[in-house]
């Protein structure tokens, strides 16, 4: 059945205005290869200016996540709005980087009309038209601290890797003979040697990246594979932006921009990465096909997916600041989970997740004297994990979910439900406590005079307010073994999780800022989210 509009004709009719402003940028009239050049060197431009004024690892981490999530629309626009083919340029230009900017912006101004009409498609929001200006309803802010936990606890997945990364081993010196400077052109040719040891440099960041099993086996590779693959493409890209800054402070022309996107052909690129990688040839072939935008008929293009750009019939682009900022494990799985075959593996796979979580949680408690508890049960829903502290005659059941983190609003959308679904897992399992249900007592070896509490624990993303319930708090995994490790007693835990102590406070820890989108005559009322915190938030 088809789900009714709830979006009135003025509102379809501002969007189908929206949709089709791209149009009058510039860029569109280009051949593609020039294009999508000019954009992602434009992208390279504001990563170079975010970095140096950026001062947290929050701001750092916001950028990132920025430049991976802004790219996606205007790149779609010139994939499908250009002519095929063309030639790089590799020159500064005004008016072309003007348009590159602006596509840009207009992309950030465009992915806040579609989070706002899906949103309000789905009754999430309501949207009003007033003239030329689109307000959302003032629910908008009701509960967003539970967005700004998803935003604000981010960076602490990278900080403990980054501290550890081993910078003396970064080739700092083998890049800076190999680096050649000619006006306004750089140029740094790398060597097996360099790669090995930018990939050993930054093991740390990598090992962060990549939970899954790595013996993971899809339709053509392995996790292993992939991820050999990935590292010598990402370590290539640290070299490149390496070389760049000192390009940068030995004077070089225009900021090396000419040189800033690593522009191989498909026999080169092919060459280094199987020397570098040590993956097989038809499998770095096999990974590069799936990583190719546009390729496998995927629909709902996105670069974070496919980060291999083929500008022309010659070469391929690759974008040194997007790969160096994607998570490739998620990007990976939401890959999959498109390509037919791939899916179906997937598929039989992802029940290890839950097992991988529970192992790791066990493991993190192994010192702590709670007794834990996991198993079937008849006629109810699984305990996926239960803590108990017979000391207090406290229990904790925990549900457990580590599905694909969302990115954009439909996936959001669709992650509520699965939060949603752990949420009234828990809350059955509650209910046969509080009916004295013996199997369960029996399992978990409590009486009903224990007092028993229950969450559920995401691996990445506890969802926004429209998931939660009043009585079933939703944390991150990594934040619950935390606090857990830090208290004693588990009672003391429950009151902390009960009274959402491990959220953030606007005002103390982040900002709301009312910001409008405009496209054309068309002004959104939404609004962003600011830290107010330098690093990590891990409140305890």
């Amino acid at each position: 059945m088809r789900t009714p509009d709830r979006l009135t004709p003025e509102l379809r009719r501002a969007e189908k205005e929206i949709d089709n402003h791209y149009r009058s940028n510039p860029l569109v009239n280009l051949p593609f290869a020039r294009a999508a050049w000019a954009l992602l060197a434009c992208g390279e431009e504001i990563m170079l200016r975010e970095i140096n004024l950026s001062s947290t690892s929050q701001e750092i981490a916001a950028a990132m996540d920025n430049l991976v999530y802004d790219l996606k629309v205007p790149m779609h626009w010139l994939y499908h709005a250009c002519g095929q083919g063309g030639q790089i340029p590799f020159e500064w230009n005004d008016e072309i980087f003007q348009a590159s900017w602006d596509l840009f912006d207009l992309g950030t101004e465009y992915s806040r009309f579609v989070a706002a009409y899906t949103y309000a498609n789905h009754g999430w929001i309501e949207l009003e038209p007033q003239g030329s200006t689109i307000q959302p309803t003032e629910n908008l802010f009701d509960g967003i601290e539970y967005e700004a936990y998803n935003r604000l606890i981010k960076p602490n997945e990278s900080r403990e890797a980054l501290s550890s990364v081993n910078f003396g081993k970064f080739p700092i010196a083998a890049i800076d003979r190999a680096l050649k400077i000619h006006g306004d052109r750089f140029r740094c040719d790398p060597n097996p040697r360099m790669v090995a040891d930018t990939v050993t440099a930054m093991s740390p960041i990598f090992d962060s990246a990549f939970s899954l099993p790595s013996e993971w086996r899809f339709s053509r590779y392995s996790l292993n594979d992939f991820r050999k693959v990935f590292e010598a493409i990402v370590a290539l890209a640290y070299i490149r932006v390496t070389a760049r800054q000192m390009a940068i402070d030995r004077g070089c022309g225009a900021l090396g921009y000419a040189d800033s996107i690593y522009v191989p052909t498909f026999g080169e690129l092919l060459r280094r990465i199987v020397r570098y990688s040590g993956v097989s040839e038809s499998k770095v072939q096999s990974i590069f096909d799936d990583l190719s935008y546009g390729n496998r008929d995927i629909s709902n293009l996105d670069p974070a997916l496919q980060p291999l750009i083929k500008l022309n019939s010659e070469v391929y682009a690759i974008m040194p600041q997007l790969w160096i900022s994607l998570n490739p494990e998620r990007n990976l799985t939401v890959l999959v989970n498109r390509l037919p075959a791939d899916k179906k593996i997937y598929s039989k796979l992802v029940g290890e997740k839950e097992t991988l979580m529970r192992k790791r949680l066990t493991t993190c408690l192994s010192t702590k004297s709670f007794r834990l508890v996991d198993g079937r049960m008849p006629n109810l829903p699984d305990v996926d994990l239960a803590i108990i502290d017979d000391s207090e005659k406290t229990c904790l059941l925990l549900e457990l979910k580590w599905f694909i983190d969302p990115a954009e609003p439909r996936e959001i959308i669709e992650k509520s439900e699965e939060i949603r679904k752990g949420i009234s897992q828990v809350r059955q399992l509650q209910n046969a406590f509080a009916d004295n249900h013996q199997p369960l007592l029996k399992k978990l070896n409590i009486d009903s005079n224990y007092r028993i509490a229950g969450i559920v624990v995401s691996q990445n993303w506890i969802g926004h307010a429209t998931a939660q319930s009043y009585d079933i708090p939703v944390i991150q995994a990594d934040h619950l073994i935390a606090k857990l490790k830090d208290t004693k007693g588990l009672g003391s835990v429950i009151e902390w999780l009960k009274a959402r102590k491990y959220l953030p406070e606007e005002g103390k820890h982040f900002k709301v800022h009312r910001t409008p989108a405009t496209i054309g005559k068309w002004t959104l009322k939404w609004y962003r989210i600011e830290p107010l915190i330098k690093d990590g938030f891990f409140p305890l």
